[in-house]
């Protein structure tokens, strides 16, 4: 069993809530309201993006693809993203292809920083329909409703 991560789609109000409170209490509201299936703001592929153990190799070769100034896609590390930066990152993950992921791929630096997973082959059909798919929808759905991403891993 691996760690799985989600991504939800909720406004800058919201997160600046939740950055204000203990770990464990903002956890507890993501997990009610968005993790859960039955949550009040429960919807797949809407507010909620779910993607298996896989992420963790995905999000490593996406930051791997930034050429950014600024180096944006490292915000994909962070537990919330406003809207601004939503914005910007989904304006990089739209130019990503598995091409792309394909080309930066290399195992032994995967494994020298500990990704999950970095020792087995990879399927990159996989990578590209069940993660990199997800990040880009994610963000773009974000972004088109002028939202925030907040980062959700169990």
């Amino acid at each position: 069993m691996g760690i799985i991560c989600e991504l939800y789609r909720i406004n800058d109000s919201k997160i600046e809530e939740l950055k204000k409170l203990d770990h464990e209490v903002a956890e507890e509201y993501l997990d009610e309201n968005y993790a859960y299936v039955h949550g009040k703001y429960h919807k797949q592929n809407d507010t909620v993006f779910s993607m298996d153990k896989g992420w963790g190799i995905t999000l490593f070769l996406i930051q791997e693809c930034d050429n950014s100034t600024g180096k944006i896609l490292d915000k994909l590390n962070d537990r919330f993203i406003k809207s601004n930066d939503v914005k910007l990152i989904n304006k990089i993950l739209e130019s990503i292809q598995i091409e792309d992921l394909k080309n930066v791929y290399d195992k032994e630096k995967l494994i020298k920083n500990h990704v999950y997973g970095a020792k087995y082959e990879v399927h990159w059909e996989y990578i590209n329909n069940y993660h990199l798919k997800l990040y880009k929808s994610g963000f773009k759905r974000a972004s088109e409703l002028n939202d925030g991403i907040a980062i959700n891993y169990s």
